[in-house]
């Protein structure tokens, strides 16, 4: 990457901040939408001037981003759609939503129908 395509780069991402260290020929950036970069101010992932010009935008996109943006998709009534594509009503359907087994409980309450629970008196 250019100088001047290291700048477009950033300005198209308003959440990635940019910091220069010229006593080390390097790059920092910050990527605001990952949770271990709000947590830690101080944080972020540096690159030499020397991999940047080796590397195009999507190498740093994907260096920075490290695989964890993803997209998240559920299907509803046998249709797969992207949650970012819904309105927040529904977003917030899908938050209050709870998974239960077959009878209704919580998936971590394993409670089997066919063995009878008994009680064990201590003597």
């Amino acid at each position: 990457m250019t100088p001047s395509e290291l700048t477009e780069f950033v300005a198209k991402h308003d959440y990635i901040t940019r910091y220069d260290y010229p006593e080390d020929d390097a790059v920092g950036f910050r990527n605001s939408r990952l949770p271990w970069y709000r947590a830690d101010k101080d944080r972020k992932t540096v690159f030499t001037c020397d991999w940047l010009a080796d590397h195009t935008e999507e190498d740093l996109d994907m260096e920075i981003k490290r695989g964890l943006e993803v997209e998240q998709i559920c299907r509803v009534t046998g249709y797969y759609s992207k949650v970012a594509s819904w309105n927040g009503g529904k977003r917030a359907e899908l938050r209050d939503r709870r998974r239960t087994d077959l009878y209704g409980n919580p998936p971590h309450i394993a409670i089997h129908a066919a063995e009878p629970q008994t009680a064990i008196a201590a003597g």
